[in-house]
């Protein structure tokens, strides 16, 4: 599970996300302590609870491997580990904490409770009472919480000045060697002359990525695969597309889907009326609340990546137009298409300034990474042995 431990590493101890302050608790009730200082049981439970429920919403054939849950639950216990270093080593450094910053992170947090479930923008009594349900949830009063927030943020002042504040920017001839390294990694590749187009196509492919991946850590290669992803999406033929879905449950009766077609038969209807646009019907009709917020846009299709019969719709269909009700495994879509672009070759200068960027957040990274194995090496850490099982 390459990906897990990216997201599960020290690479994401800058998120919000804080261990809860400790108490005197009897061994049994911790999963491993950090210079004498606990890490809780339920702490740990309710993060393993939570990094679970995001891989079922995005991997979830991932986590029908034994090895791969295991490995999720060793690198949730390490983030809490590192997390609880960072927390002491800012406090022996004696690193202030202002009532302000603490102000401005929570109105940060609250901020996320602006919109409901649905997309709909919320009052701020509806937010505020989400906000509470939120902390209920998670046992917390509002002190607790900015307890909480407050340690979070020495934690990030001590990142910032200790490991941020020295990473050096790559130069000109390391961004251009990345960059043509990315173009070569997204280029069609085809086989040999003389092999079988069909039958060796894959496995060349396969041989060429190998070798594009050679001296790289896992971290690394994952990163890469990311940035030349996003280079490859800004690159390919694709078009900018709407839609307003009406959902198909997957064990769907015929009669159901029959109800379904009907409710998107209708809704064109209400489009090709005029009387109110494709935004605003998104927002209301659509039962994708995403893209439903955003008055029906999905952003950019690439070729190969939507189900056959939506891609074919949406780079078939004239700018503008309606398409007839598309049925994908999700049930029933509209679309509209708002912008066609045709393949372009990556040019470096437009790549420049994101990939320094990304070479740099990368450097501060593995940066991050030495300096909390750093304060590995100086701490007593003891884990419990039947915390991952």
């Amino acid at each position: 599970m390459n990906s897990s431990s990216k997201r599960l590493s020290v690479l994401a101890l800058a998120s919000l996300l804080a261990a809860p302050a400790v108490s005197a608790k009897m061994m049994e009730d911790t999963v491993a302590t950090v210079n004498g200082s606990p890490i809780l049981l339920s702490e740990y439970q309710k993060q393993v609870s939570e990094a679970i429920e995001m891989w079922q919403r995005q991997e979830p054939e991932a986590l029908r491997d034994p090895a791969n849950l295991k490995k999720l639950r060793e690198s949730t216990l390490e983030e809490l580990v590192n997390r609880e270093l960072l927390y002491q080593e800012g406090a022996k450094q004696k690193i202030k904490v202002r009532e302000r910053d603490i102000d401005n992170g929570a109105q940060e947090i609250k901020d996320n409770f602006k919109r409901g479930e649905d997309g709909r923008e919320l009052t701020e009594a509806e937010s505020e009472e989400l906000f509470q349900k939120r902390l209920k949830a998670d046992g917390l009063t509002y002190q607790q919480f900015r307890d909480r927030l407050s340690k979070q943020i020495m934690a990030r002042k001590l990142i910032d000045q200790g490991v941020k504040a020295k990473v050096t920017p790559p130069d000109e001839k390391e961004v251009r060697a990345y960059f043509e390294k990315v173009v070569s990694f997204i280029a069609p590749k085809d086989p040999p002359k003389g092999a079988d187009p069909k039958k060796d196509r894959k496995a060349f492919a396969l041989s060429q990525s190998t070798e594009a991946f050679k001296g790289m850590s896992e971290e690394e290669a994952y990163a890469f695969r990311q940035i030349s992803s996003q280079v490859r999406a800004m690159s390919s033929e694709r078009v900018r597309v709407s839609r307003i879905l009406v959902k198909v449950s997957p064990n769907a009766t015929e009669k159901e889907k029959k109800r379904a077609l009907s409710a998107a038969d209708e809704i064109r209807r209400k489009l090709e009326a005029g009387t109110s646009t494709f935004a605003e019907i998104a927002r209301s009709d659509s039962e994708d609340p995403e893209s439903a917020a955003r008055g029906g846009d999905i952003g950019y299709v690439l070729r190969g990546v939507a189900p056959p019969e939506f891609e074919k719709a949406a780079f078939s269909l004239p700018v503008g137009e309606l398409s007839q009700p598309i049925f994908t495994e999700i049930g029933y879509n509209i679309i509209r298409v708002q912008e066609k672009r045709a393949a372009e070759t990556p040019e470096y200068d437009r790549f420049k300034e994101d990939l320094t960027k990304f070479m740099m957040n990368m450097r501060y990274q593995k940066d991050l990474e030495a300096f909390v194995k750093g304060l590995k090496a100086k701490a007593v850490i003891e884990r419990s042995a039947t915390a991952v099982e």
